[in-house]
């Protein structure tokens, strides 16, 4: 593999993100077509890794390439999402439940450390900084899971699903408080070594929060 094809799959990751995070935050909605030379010029990039980031982006079912017509945003239906929410919560239910089986004190410790961490973005209503420890928690539980196959099926599940749920217009004040209580339930059932609570209790918490982070989006629709 030569150095030039190497940067150019590392610049189609970054892209491809990019263009996940637009779909999020609205800048390029559902059904507009994405031309390759645009999307060059919009990132300041060459085609080449714009390609590639279609492609790994139709895999997921973000985008679709339509025969002589070219590539679109996909629309996702709410039959649709609920699909992939389901999935999602259920793989996610598995790694707390694995979690409270497999990880070690320390980093049983680790993770209560985290979500203690989390209580001052909770207190100050600090969205950016919630989301952020958000990621870090979720992924300590399913790095705790010790399952490298039902990792990775939960970044591609979260991949289809993730730029459609609005993220940074989320958590509102009361969707913080929410997902922290709901966080200190699955934490201590993993501490507790409940492996059933943490699973049922996780689930929850992903499913309530999937239907919750499409709301901006059936807003969207209902106006």
């Amino acid at each position: 593999m030569t150095d030039k094809t190497t940067r150019n799959q590392t610049l189609a990751v970054t892209i491809q993100k990019r263009i996940a995070d637009d779909i999020a935050g609205g800048m390029l909605t559902p059904g507009t077509r994405l031309e390759e030379k645009d999307l060059a010029a919009r990132y300041s990039v060459s085609r080449t890794p714009v390609r590639e980031a279609l492609r790994q982006l139709a895999a997921t079912g973000t985008v679709e390439f339509r025969p002589r017509h070219g590539v679109f945003i996909a629309d996702l239906s709410r039959h649709r999402w609920r699909e992939i929410l389901e999935v999602t919560a259920e793989m996610e239910a598995a790694t707390a439940r694995y979690a409270a089986e497999r990880m070690a004190e320390m980093e049983v410790q680790a993770l209560l450390a985290q979500h203690r961490r989390m209580k001052p973005a909770v207190d100050a209503f600090h969205g950016a900084e919630f989301d952020k420890q958000n990621v870090v928690l979720h992924g300590m539980i399913h790095a705790g899971a010790k399952n490298a196959v039902l990792f990775k099926s939960i970044e591609q599940m979260r991949a289809r699903g993730l730029p459609y749920t609005r993220a940074e217009f989320m958590p509102r004040k009361d969707e913080i408080l929410v997902s922290f209580n709901e966080h200190e339930g699955v934490v201590q059932a993993i501490a507790g070594r409940q492996p059933e609570l943490a699973f049922h209790a996780m689930r929850a918490h992903v499913f309530r929060a999937g239907l919750v982070a499409q709301e901006p989006k059936a807003q969207d629709e209902a106006a």
